[in-house]
């Protein structure tokens, strides 16, 4: 049963979330390397000077140099009370996006509420890789990606042709070993354009996110609530690439958070 979401317990996720934010902040700093709020945690600090009203969940986006440092870093004076979430360090955790988890603190998703995984509130880390020149081979990583994180997920529609392509395609990639054949074989040899980067864990069939590495540069810091946390230098061109016409907000009946509750606590940890 899913738990009811309500203003006040959304103040409450966005204050857990921004002291999650506050501790990458002073991770990162130590580690001598640069990081960006960005999707909807960007839009929310250039539209509203802190969260999105409605947005429950936080992002960052680092590129892969800067992301192995941080990592290194952190796992060698691991953060009390704070988790470094990936596939090494949490065997029951199985998405190529780290998450920075609260230690005794659920928030459960219904999709994973059986996987023994720290469950914690979360702030995403997302990477910035390399472009592939070859716009073919660069949209075969693309669905390559994408059918790993459904596969990984267990998605399928509900019926029509669709569910079949996913039935067939998650059968495929459960195990893998396709994804990371690809990814440690095949992309590193792939030549690349030294201007673009992209985020390869989040396209779509319909959307790629890829950017000009000149809009990051030097982290802006700008008003977060009543903190200052970084975006990149142009976010305005990453947000405009990533959302169109940002500074709009969607109609009423599309404000809302993109997560379902199974459990939610801010005092206690969860294990199925």
């Amino acid at each position: 049963m899913e738990e009811e979401r309500t203003a006040e317990t959304l103040a409450k996720i966005q204050q857990t979330v921004r002291e999650i934010f506050l501790v990458i902040d002073e991770t990162a700093k130590k580690a001598g390397v640069p990081y960006y709020l960005f999707y909807g945690s960007a839009l929310g600090a250039v539209r509203h000077q802190g969260f999105i009203p409605w947005d429950d969940d936080g992002d960052i986006v680092m590129f892969r140099e800067d992301y192995e440092q941080l990592r290194a870093y952190w796992l060698g004076h691991p953060v009390e009370g704070y988790f470094f979430q990936d596939e090494q360090t949490d065997p029951g955790y199985n998405l190529r996006i780290t998450k920075i988890r609260k230690d005794n603190t659920a928030f459960v998703e219904p999709s994973v509420k059986d996987r023994h995984m720290h469950h914690g509130f979360f702030v995403d880390i997302f990477v910035l890789d390399d472009y592939v020149k070859n716009g073919f081979l660069r949209r075969v990583g693309e669905l390559i990606s994408l059918c790993d994180f459904n596969a990984v997920r267990g998605y399928c529609p509900p019926s029509g042709l669709a569910k079949a392509v996913y039935s067939v395609t998650n059968r495929l990639f459960k195990g893998r070993g396709l994804c990371k054949f690809w990814f440690k074989k095949i992309y590193p040899r792939l030549k690349k354009d030294p201007a673009l980067c992209t985020d390869l864990a989040s396209p779509s069939f319909r959307k790629s996110y890829n950017y000009r590495r000149e809009w990051f540069g030097k982290p802006r810091y700008v008003k977060f609530d009543q903190y200052l946390l970084p975006i990149p230098q142009n976010a305005e061109a990453t947000l405009t690439e990533g959302y169109g016409d940002f500074m709009t907000p969607p109609p009423p009946e599309q404000q809302q958070g993109h997560h379902h509750f199974f459990k939610l606590s801010f005092t206690e940890g969860y294990q199925p």
